[in-house]
């Protein structure tokens, strides 16, 4: 196994009276200077820490050849959209150098990582960063994101597709979407357009990074639709996207923390493969 740096409890922002951190988990004396992963945590943008799965999912993707900076941002029972957007754009201005400061030997490529809503966060990093004339980052993977906030859960699914196991009722899952933007439970005039503007699918054009999307097929939280969906979007504009279909995956399945999905992942965030042109491939 490769021996580890872990850098912890890292300011790189203050909102307001609190404040934004990052922890780094790094070879510790790598063959080459390294590309950083900003990753961003699940959750609904309601819960989730960046500490969350070290062991089962950051470790691992670091011993393959990877700096990972697990990233805090505002969740949505503090600040509402589009905080949180503001958050992981300043991450990837700062973070990067922070790190080197940290000793760690970076290459100067850094990519998004994101998982669930941070899988939102890292797309729309990418996706409105020529729009607002922001940083971009150089590539993002993004597993079993929302790329379509007025469809959430309601997006086609599989007739197979099953609740995660942390959420086994479905029913009393609270509308995450609508909270993040700061809107009533209940519908609105005029929601359904704030939505979609926050969502990944209402930005698609060529001019971004290389994406690598990740979803299961029995995703019933955030169905596979929704990679699907952004990935036709993104290839009818000429964008540079994959697809990777996991079979028999649910919302944060265990599949994904193996050595076949997270050595995928790594290789895009280190830009090593370059993406295929057709298809959805399926592990």
């Amino acid at each position: 196994m490769t021996d580890l740096v872990h850098i912890r409890d890292v300011e790189f922002a203050r909102r307001g009276t609190g404040s934004l951190a990052f922890d780094v988990h790094a070879p510790r004396d790598p063959q080459a200077p390294l590309a950083l992963a900003l990753y961003f945590h699940g959750g609904g943008w309601m819960r989730g820490s960046r500490a969350d799965l070290v062991d089962a999912r950051l470790a691992p993707a670091a011993g393959l050849g990877l700096a990972v900076a697990s990233v805090s941002y505002r969740l949505s029972g503090e600040a509402t959209w589009p905080a949180q957007l503001e958050d992981v754009r300043e991450a990837l201005r700062v973070v990067p150098g922070i790190v080197a400061d940290h000793g760690v030997p970076l290459s100067g490529r850094v990519a998004a990582w994101g998982v669930s809503a941070g899988g939102h966060l890292a797309l729309m990093l990418a996706l409105t960063a020529e729009r607002d004339g922001a940083p971009a980052p150089d590539a993002v993977v993004a597993w079993f994101p929302p790329t379509d906030l007025s469809l959430m859960s309601r997006a086609p699914k599989d007739e197979r597709a099953r609740a995660p196991h942390f959420m086994p009722d479905l029913s009393a899952v609270p509308p995450f979407e609508r909270r993040l933007l700061g809107l009533p439970d209940a519908a609105g005039p005029g929601d359904e357009e704030r939505l979609r503007a926050a969502s990944p699918i209402a930005h698609a054009h060529p001019a971004t990074c290389p994406i690598l999307l990740i979803h299961g097929d029995e995703d019933a939280l955030v169905p596979l639709s929704h990679s699907l969906e952004l990935d036709a979007r993104l290839r009818d504009a000429g964008a540079p996207v994959s697809t990777l279909v996991l079979r028999g995956a649910t919302h944060e399945d265990p599949a994904f923390d193996t050595p076949a999905v997270l050595g995928a992942t790594a290789a895009h965030l280190r830009g090593d493969v370059p993406l295929g042109s057709a298809g959805h491939p399926a592990a």
